[in-house]
């Protein structure tokens, strides 16, 4: 009578639940096969996790980062946002970071003339500097608050979206991965871009005490604005440079452990010659004039591509000419900025002619 009781009382929802669980395939004691494993597993980790506690959790930890990263991977190729309110905590908290390291917004952004909101630009900004994260994090906080002329995403190499942490604060930020698959759909979708075409190449190579922008020898990134009808919209970091001090043989260094083993890694002192601590520096962000780029055109001829980049190199020089003084050190300068357009690799150790570009500021070449 007592089991019958009990079976009448049984709520509606546990005989559902009882119902579901008889459909799931049985093992050959007649336990769902669902239930069985999931049992053995948790037995398994829990005999991991006392037996090796500290080593076991930081593979548990890993495991469930990746498994974090590949469910987010899709929010990496789509043009979207965190909420304000998120932006908001990663802005104070990349304030305060910067604070206490000494590097800071040395005063409001600044513009050569006024922006069009209503249209689409592509933001190439300059230099690249020893570690882009700070003055990226700078410009991005505002754009992703809409507190810029527009909304911006920002392009940054993979290296930093492998890197857990940084990954999720770019990502809060609107960053993406820079390569051509995520330009092509922000740009055809509609969106502002941001791009540093200097690149790791230009990393390798900072020197605090001379101002330098690289290109690299296509010119995609023009191509690709041509592609959408974008404006080039060139920006220069004052003060980014002077962030680290890097020395010439830590340039070589660098350049040799990149190109035996792909990795990025720049040797660099700061305050109290201590390495990676940044000096008591002043970031000055301006934005120049935007550079047309005329119709659209899937495939612009050569001669179109390198009159559109001399009159961005213009540009370029003109903004550069106009901030240098009040943004960098006097002797800093005086010696100008050089506009460095890397040559393409070739197969034949022949010497061929190299193509200068006749502009109104300085253009070297530099062989890969």
């Amino acid at each position: 009578m007592g089991a019958k009781s009990e079976a009448q009382s049984e709520p509606p929802e546990h005989k559902a639940r009882r119902g579901d669980l008889r459909k799931l395939p049985l093992s050959p004691r007649g336990e769902p096969w669902a239930l069985k494993l999931s049992r053995r597993l948790l037995a398994s980790i829990g005999k991991v996790w006392r037996t090796y506690p500290k080593c076991s959790r930081a593979i548990l930890l890993f495991a469930v980062y990746r498994v974090f990263v590949r469910l987010t991977k899709r929010f990496e190729l789509q043009a979207v946002y965190a909420p304000k309110w998120m932006s908001h905590i990663v802005g104070l908290l990349v304030g305060l970071t910067g604070a206490l390291l000494g590097v800071s917004r040395g005063s409001p952004d600044s513009f050569l003339t006024p922006i069009d909101q209503s249209r689409q630009y592509m933001l190439v900004w300059h230099p690249h500097g020893a570690f882009a994260t700070i003055p990226v994090a700078f410009a991005s906080y505002p754009a992703a608050l809409g507190w810029f002329p527009f909304r911006y995403h920002a392009l940054i190499a993979d290296v930093l979206f492998d890197t857990p942490g940084v990954r999720e604060m770019l990502m809060i930020m609107g960053a993406k991965r820079v390569n051509r698959r995520s330009v092509e759909r922000l740009l055809e979708a509609g969106h502002n871009v941001a791009i540093q075409p200097g690149g790791i190449y230009e990393q390798l190579r900072t020197d605090p005490r001379q101002e330098k922008a690289y290109f690299p020898p296509n010119l995609g990134f023009i191509r690709q604005a041509i592609k959408v009808g974008s404006p080039l919209l060139p920006a220069y970091l004052f003060g980014e440079n002077q962030i680290f001090n890097v020395s010439e043989s830590g340039r070589a260094i660098a350049q040799w452990i990149h190109k035996h083993t792909g990795v990025p890694i720049l040797p660099v002192t700061g305050r109290f010659s201590l390495p990676g601590l940044p000096k008591s520096t002043k970031i000055h962000i301006r934005v120049g004039r935007p550079v047309e780029v005329g119709e659209k055109s899937d495939n612009p001829t050569k001669q179109r591509v390198q009159e559109i980049f001399k009159r961005y190199v213009e540009a370029l020089q003109e903004l550069f000419d106009r901030y240098k003084d009040e943004c960098l050190p006097p002797s800093i300068a005086a010696r100008g900025l050089k506009i460095i357009v890397r040559e393409k690799r070739r197969k034949s150790r022949s010497k061929s002619p190299k193509i200068e570009l006749q502009t109104a500021g300085p253009i070297a070449t530099a062989a890969l």
